[in-house]
């Protein structure tokens, strides 16, 4: 029996591998020697995640090449610096392709974890007129050519007959062609025009592009369609009368059986991962608002990590990673950085204690101003509190003058140009504070400022909260372990 196992799992991935195909980009960008350069996609097109597809280093003369395999056409794209560069990838294609010249971020853009890149289209040196990429860029500048043309004329009002004309303007100019990926670009597109101009049936859009038809997680004409269509869709359903017990089924009984038997109820709606979908995009839409308790959310995207498809469990997955990250009483996102004397410290080497970790920037006034104050608050060595700041500033030796002049005696870490961490923190000004329990939960997201009398007060309540929790565990015999 397990060599039977055994085979049947070989034979499974000998089946993948076949299927998927090598790609390779290379180029020569003689302004990146020396760099490392990471080829991207988007591991899902609702959260928008990004995954890495390859890297590779620039050698000293400027090549790179990147190997990437692939069981279908994506849309990737490369960050460079100031710019991000998009590149639809086909499985077994070579592409050899142009960078544009490297140009650095500016210094105080270096520290934006939310500078807004320029995108632009690859140039591919070995295309002809009918590749994928020439296909995609030729329809969507007629296609945005169009549009600017009728809202001028028409003052941004767009009919039926304007957006059929568009469409019947761009299909003589670029017609049907052999690439399904393309036509299927195309007709989702017109499908995204038709929604903006006059189809509001949202049942009939959905007959006409969805219902019956493959899920194309990986176009994104199907996937933004999608999005318009169906964002918030449980709030939207709930008020007809197919839908009218969905927040009971949310809310009361949790149930993802009786929500999907409520979408049943429209004959369009009855494929189950395409209702998984749906499900998913609206419980992340719906996470901030009032319409459903975060709570009932949250269980509902368990759910779904359990019993979707493989494609819809990794959605739900991503989401569920989104909306919980600092959300109080959710894991705090980890770190390992260097300190003054360039020791590594992490989040996790502070378990046993709460962590006010704040979020620094020596060019700030308030920062130095509130620094003060976390330097008396050191010296009460409050019970159970370590204080932690992260320094975001050009380099290490920016953060290590800033302990030496002024003697802070607690730990102060160089964020070490990690912008993956200071998005994880969803830092947007300086100073930003939270703190985080022994267990390295949040115990509040975002945390007061010390400046406020009230933090140390409300640090005392959930301190005092803390310990009788811990104390009716261990009368529970459940240990300290959530």
């Amino acid at each position: 029996m397990k060599k039977q196992l055994l085979f049947i799992f070989v034979l499974f991935w000998f089946s993948v591998l076949l299927e998927a195909q090598q790609v390779t980009i290379k180029g020569n960008a003689k302004s990146y020697a020396g760099d490392e350069l990471i080829w991207n996609c988007y591991d899902d097109q609702i959260t928008f995640e990004e995954k890495e597809l390859a890297n590779a280093i620039v050698d000293k003369n400027g090549d790179f090449v990147f190997k990437i395999n692939l069981n279908e056409t994506i849309l990737s794209f490369i960050h460079l610096n100031v710019f991000k560069g998009l590149l639809y990838l086909e499985p077994g294609k070579e592409y050899e392709i142009v960078l544009p010249q490297k140009v650095n971020k500016l210094p105080e853009d270096e520290l934006n974890p939310f500078f807004e890149e320029t995108e632009f289209n690859i140039r591919i040196l070995n295309a002809d007129e009918n590749e994928l990429n020439e296909l995609i860029k030729s329809f969507n500048r007629l296609y945005d050519n169009c549009l600017t043309k009728y809202f001028q004329q028409f003052r941004g009002k767009l009919s039926k007959s304007i957006a059929d004309s568009i469409v019947e303007s761009i299909d003589k100019a670029i017609p049907e062609k052999k690439n399904s990926y393309f036509n299927e670009y195309k007709l989702y597109s017109y499908a995204s025009l038709r929604l903006m101009a006059y189809e509001r049936n949202k049942e009939k859009l959905t007959e006409n592009y969805f219902s019956n038809k493959p899920i194309l997680y990986q176009n994104p004409a199907y996937m933004d369609l999608f999005n318009q269509l169906y964002s918030n869709y449980l709030s939207y359903y709930s008020k007809s009368k197919q839908g009218k017990h969905i927040p009971l089924f949310l809310i009361k009984d949790k149930s993802l059986k009786k929500i999907k038997s409520a979408l049943n109820e429209t004959p369009a709606l009855q494929c189950d991962t395409f209702q998984d979908l749906i499900i998913c995009k609206s419980l992340f839409d719906n996470f901030y608002k009032e319409d459903f308790p975060q709570e009932s959310i949250t269980f509902m995207l368990d759910s779904l990590k359990l019993v979707a498809s493989k494609e819809n469990k990794k959605i739900a997955n991503n989401i569920y990673k989104r909306i919980t990250t600092l959300l109080p009483g959710y894991t705090a996102p980890d770190f390992q950085l260097p300190d003054f004397e360039n020791k590594i410290h992490s989040l996790s080497q502070s378990r046993n204690k709460f962590v006010y970790l704040s979020f620094i920037n020596p060019k700030s006034y308030t920062c130095l101003q509130e620094l003060e104050v976390l330097k008396k608050m050191a010296s009460k060595n409050l019970e159970m509190l370590e204080i932690v700041s992260i320094c975001v500033c050009d380099n290490i030796e920016e953060m290590q003058k800033l302990v030496k002049d002024n003697g802070y005696n607690w730990p102060i870490l160089y964020f070490s140009k990690n912008k993956d961490l200071l998005k994880a923190y969803n830092l947007r000004v300086f100073p930003t504070y939270y703190l985080i329990n022994p267990e390295s939960k949040l115990a509040m997201s975002p945390a007061f400022p010390p400046t406020e009398a009230s933090f140390e007060d409300r640090y005392s309540d959930i301190l005092k909260a803390w310990k009788i929790e811990i104390e009716q565990r261990k009368t529970k015999g459940k240990g300290t372990n959530k």
